[in-house]
């Protein structure tokens, strides 16, 4: 009796290292998620990620957020990559700041690139926070996670859950891989579909973000564990808890009710009292247990106890047969094959496997030449992921080429432009003299001299958009120089204000100057200073129709800062940024509205930069706009000397 009980723990112990396999291979899954989750933090931008994830996880009318049906049923993400199988719900959706989108964003990029790859070995992957906000993976699902994506109240909330509980900071200070014991599913208004869950907790900058998790149900993994038990016995899983995990008897459609009813009829009660009071890892209890003999061992992953059950009839018939070695041999054998087969499976999918995706998570071939070698599957995807990086590649230094001859062509249409000054302006300043001398010519005669204004009107706009032209020219291409001499910024300030201020009242507007006293003389150039200050006061004055224009002149450690004020019509958001490029309007009606070339705002904030400062705007639609203009309180530093002599 006792060699058949010892072949039964020797049998028992090899299977819980095959057991403990799995979930070591489970826990690698959620470390290398974990990780990628982390590489994914570090290069995502804040912006734009949120931009994104408000596309594919839009606010519900409950004030939740939940994944587009797109994204389990299948279509292209914003990278334009394939995704589906991918569900969600977010309580408080409103409430996401910007850093949580991001965060939320990342882990969706990892369910769509780990998630096809691990689908053979995990049908399922998912991350959760402590704020009740889930991302899964979980193509297979027959819910089709339309609990998440649909149904789920605003309300609902699964902190109270074992797997989130024990994903805690405070229960889990070591973010180490944790199960939980056997539970319905959430989304399972039955408790009839049981499972487990395995969690691994992510910390970043010493903050408990969140877990990555995977369920393990009761039909499809853990059955399969308890199935092939020795001939005459019947195997079982117990959680920490003593809790009926897996049994023969527990099925799909009964496994709830029929597991207190087992665990009653097997003495499970005895069972854990036994291995509490031992301390021991495996071994077998000596007295029979409800007509078994009971041979346990611990699954350390999940820690979990495996049992075998052998019945007191077959363990007194097994010892009066001699076949107990041949038994073990057979066994042992089994085993080390099984062990050979899981060797190879890691060696030649499972790691392969990984490095692929890792590699095409950060779009680089990290050294799979030698995958590419390969003629099956794994091959095959080497080399088309070898082939989108050589693709890729080719493109940059496309792209790398196109930018130098941009570059070039750019650089010498503003050398160019800067060199024609003279043969531009010169026959543009005679039609203008000889205009003005007919003109005067045609009053003094008594001649209607309408047309004579309108050619003047004409060559003069013309003559200011080719001084705008020229001299942005002669900033791109390092001619304008600076002109430096003792100014005081606040006589600058005031003639500013005071030629733009018949524009100002001719649309209703007030104008205020205020100059912060016993403010020093700057070395600067006085009249580039006072052209930034004219551009900006006559852009205020254009956009503002009977409101105020402010000039507030002050000092702040090397600088000298102007802010220019407006109660006018305001910019949008999202023109801001492009608002100092040359030939750009906030909008294409305000070009037909208010006129102008779009280049003033980008030579002011040339002249600042080389004035040792620089031009900044914050607005708000309705309200108006606030234009920064800073100066160096000092000599301005790096100044290009003049090329040419003027003409």
């Amino acid at each position: 009796m006792r060699a058949a009980l010892d072949s039964t723990l020797a049998y028992l112990t090899e299977r819980r290292k095959s057991e403990e396999r799995l979930f070591d291979d489970l826990r690698y899954v959620q470390n290398g998620a974990r990780q990628l989750y982390q590489q994914h933090l570090g290069r995502l931008e804040p912006q734009q990620s949120a931009r994104r994830f408000d596309r594919l996880f839009p606010l519900q009318a409950d004030g939740t957020r939940r994944s587009a049906d797109m994204l389990f049923d299948g279509g292209l993400d914003p990278d334009g990559i394939d995704v589906g199988g991918i569900g969600s719900f977010m309580a408080d959706g409103g409430a996401l700041t910007v850093e949580e989108k991001r965060e939320l964003y990342a882990a969706y990029l990892v369910l769509r690139d780990m998630g096809p790859i691990m689908r053979a070995r995990l049908n399922n992957l998912y991350f959760f926070t402590p704020s009740n906000r889930m991302v899964m993976y979980a193509p297979d699902r027959e819910d089709r996670l339309s609990y998440y994506r649909h149904e789920a109240p605003a309300s609902f909330s699964f902190q109270h859950e074992e797997f989130a509980q024990i994903s805690t900071s405070s229960a889990n200070p070591d973010a180490l891989t944790r199960c939980t014991g056997l539970r319905s599913l959430i989304t399972d208004r039955t408790n009839t579909r049981l499972s487990s869950a395995c969690l691994t907790p992510v910390d970043v900058n010493g903050r408990r973000q969140g877990a990555w998790g995977s369920s393990i149900t009761v039909a499809d993994d853990l059955q399969a564990s308890v199935r092939n038990a020795l001939t005459g016995m019947s195997n079982a899983i117990l959680d920490r808890h003593g809790a009926l995990i897996a049994h023969p008897r527990l099925t799909q459609a009964g496994a709830s009710e029929a597991a207190t009813e087992v665990a009653e009829e097997l003495g499970i009660a005895r069972v854990m009292a036994f291995i509490g009071e031992s301390g021991q890892d495996s071994g077998v209890i000596p007295t029979p247990v409800n007509g078994n003999y009971v041979v346990f061992a611990r699954i350390a992953g999940p820690d979990w106890i495996f049992l075998s059950l052998v019945p007191k009839e077959a363990a007194s018939q097994y010892a009066g047969k001699s076949a107990g070695v041949f038994l073990l041999i057979g066994v042992l054998a089994v085993l080390a094959q099984v062990l050979l087969l899981a060797s190879l499976m890691y060696r030649w999918v499972v790691r392969p496997t990984l490095r692929l995706t890792q590699a095409a998570s950060m779009n680089a071939s990290l050294s799979i030449d030698d995958l590419t070698l390969r003629k099956d599957e794994i091959g095959e995807l080497a080399r088309a992921l070898a082939e989108r990086d050589q693709r890729d590649a080719e493109r940059m230094s496309e792209l790398a080429a196109a930018s130098a001859s941009a570059e070039a062509a750019n650089a010498a249409k503003s050398h160019f432009l800067a060199m024609m000054s003279h043969e531009l302006r010169t026959p543009l300043n005679a039609i203008i003299g000889y205009t003005e001398i007919l003109r005067e010519d045609a009053g003094d005669e008594g001649y209607d001299v309408t047309d004579h204004d309108r050619v003047l009107v004409a060559a003069r706009r013309l003559l200011h958009l080719i001084n705008e032209i020229l001299d942005l020219s002669k900033v791109e291409s390092g001619r304008m120089v600076l002109h430096i001499q003792n100014t005081d910024v606040g006589d600058v300030a005031r003639e500013a204000v005071d030629a733009v201020r018949p524009q100002a009242e001719a649309n209703g507007n007030r104008v205020v100057l205020e100059v912060q006293p016993g403010l020093p003389l700057v070395r600067t150039d006085d009249f580039k200073l006072g052209q930034c200050l004219l551009n900006l006061l006559s852009n205020a004055s254009k956009f503002t129709k009977g409101g105020v224009i402010s000039l507030r002149v002050s000092a702040r450690s090397d600088k000298v800062v102007f802010e220019i004020a407006d109660t006018g019509i305001g910019i949008p958001a999202d023109k801001l940024e492009t608002l100092f490029e040359p030939f750009v309007q906030a909008e294409s009606s305000t070009t037909r509205t208010f006129g102008g070339t779009g280049l003033g705002l980008a030579i002011t904030r040339r002249m600042a930069q080389l004035m040792g400062g620089d031009v900044s705007v914050r607005s708000e639609i309705g309200k108006g706009s606030v234009f920064t203009l800073t100066i160096a309180a000092e000599s301005a530093t790096n100044v290009e000397p003049e090329l040419e002599a003027a003409k």
